[in-house]
């Protein structure tokens, strides 16, 4: 009886306190942002925790070609990513601060089968703090290119 107390309890305070987040009983809620680079406006989903980092675009069928993830860091260093549970190619735009440093064009994603140890390992090439991934092929169509500045809107 003391457990079902217990979790009502804590339904009715993360009800009246949403904006909560770290409990281990609360999933981490999406948070989308703007960001301009170039011309170019695109929705991103962001990732700016360890669970929302680790989990990235893995497991999604796909993403609109105006969409991405922005993996924010809370320091510069030089980064990893791997393409685990990936459906689709991406590009992977390194940024540090607010200028894209470098490109990963069309990252494939695993092949069928491919067992996580024999995924490859891409990173960095200079120390980051952010990395946006999109949809392979839109840093092209944008005219995405080391140097450009990105704002957070």
């Amino acid at each position: 009886m003391g457990l079902l107390i217990a979790l009502f309890a804590a339904l009715y305070f993360y009800q009246a306190n949403p904006d909560i987040t770290g409990l281990p009983f609360v999933p981490e809620q999406p948070v989308f942002k703007q960001i301009q680079i170039n011309n170019a406006l695109l929705k991103v989903e962001i990732a700016d925790t360890a669970g929302k980092r680790t989990k990235g675009l893995g497991g999604r069928e796909s993403i609109a070609s105006d969409e991405g993830m922005l993996f924010i860091f809370p320091d510069i260093q030089k980064r990893s990513f791997w393409m685990k549970d990936l459906q689709f190619p991406l590009d992977l735009i390194w940024i540090r601060g607010e200028t894209v440093v470098d490109i990963f064009p069309n990252v494939p994603p695993p092949l069928p089968n491919q067992k996580d140890d024999d995924l490859p390992v891409y990173q960095s090439n200079k120390e980051i703090d952010k990395v946006l991934e999109v949809s392979g092929g839109t840093a092209q169509r944008l005219n995405i290119k080391v140097g450009d500045t990105v704002k957070i809107i």
